[in-house]
């Protein structure tokens, strides 16, 4: 097995057929073919499920994928970091952002930081919390920006800044006359109103709602913060997210939750037993001296 069999492998199952692979790899389908084959009988099982014009992984197909991608990201890597040092510039970053936080990251780290160091790259990988982790455990990303609650006990984990929970919707499910945007929210209210929130919320709003004594109305739940914003514009509900996400609600009422245990902490995780570029170091430096 080599790198130009993961390629290889790679791009079959992005193409979705061998031809299509042969055609984006300038090359001929015959000896594409049989790289593949020589791929299985090394590693003695089946990659791909045969007899259908689209490509299926099998089981150990699907998880060499992850795994080959994860080698290919690294070792594009390595390269571009090798040729930053040849040319005298300042590295290449690689960074994990969930998908809510990327707005409040970029506006509050990253823009500044940029500025500041004219000849960084980025590599950013957007994800949810979980597969975030998994990337920084591959070494596909080298910091990651995720959000409480999470385990990771085999991580580095540097807390930069707390927030609360907000209900956000259109002006009319909330109290008219309320034009304050520091007034807080409380759970009776909320479990009156039809809820919009992201998966990860569930079970922790469930439970504070039964600590209460309340039964809440979980009208839409969703894998995604900006998906619970969108629907809150639309105006089917009240969407649940932590502060940074309202960045770009100018049309959302948006009120504080009046309950100490909807918290979230946002957070920057990495490995301490592998190298973390240079320019990778001194952000991680910048949103320490820079957090709340």
């Amino acid at each position: 097995m080599d790198i130009r069999q993961l390629s290889y492998f790679v791009t079959v199952v992005n193409e979705g057929t061998i031809t299509a692979a042969a055609k984006a790899l300038h090359m001929s389908q015959p000896p594409l073919s049989t790289q593949i084959q020589l791929l299985e009988k090394e590693f003695g099982v089946p990659l791909f499920d045969r007899g259908t014009r689209q490509i299926r992984l099998t089981e150990a197909g699907r998880t060499f994928y992850l795994r080959a991608c994860s080698i290919l990201d690294l070792c594009a890597s390595v390269k571009n970091e090798m040729e930053d040092i040849q040319a005298g510039a300042g590295g290449t970053m690689r960074l994990g952002i969930a998908s809510s936080l990327c707005g409040f990251v970029t506006a509050r780290w990253l823009r500044p930081f940029c500025r500041s160091h004219a000849n960084i790259r980025i590599q950013i990988y957007e994800d949810d919390t979980y597969h975030l982790l998994e990337k920084v455990r591959t070494n596909q990303a080298e910091l990651a920006f995720v959000r409480t609650p999470f385990a990771a006990a085999d991580l580095n984990i540097v807390r930069l800044r707390r927030e609360s929970l907000y209900a956000v919707g259109l002006p009319g499910f909330f109290q008219a006359g309320t034009d304050d945007p520091a007034e807080a929210v409380s759970l009776e209210d909320l479990a009156k109103m039809p809820l919009i929130l992201y998966r990860r919320w569930e079970q922790i709003l469930a439970d504070t709602f039964t600590k209460s004594g309340l039964k809440p109305n979980f009208f839409c739940v969703n894998d995604d913060a900006r998906t619970t914003l969108h629907m809150a514009e639309s105006g089917l509900g009240v969407g649940i997210v932590p502060h940074s996400t309202l960045l770009r609600t100018d049309s959302l009422t948006a009120r504080q939750i009046h309950c100490q245990d909807l918290q979230s902490d946002i957070c920057v995780v990495f490995r301490n037993d592998t190298y973390i570029s240079q320019a990778a170091r001194h952000f991680l430096k910048w949103t320490q001296k820079d957090g709340e």
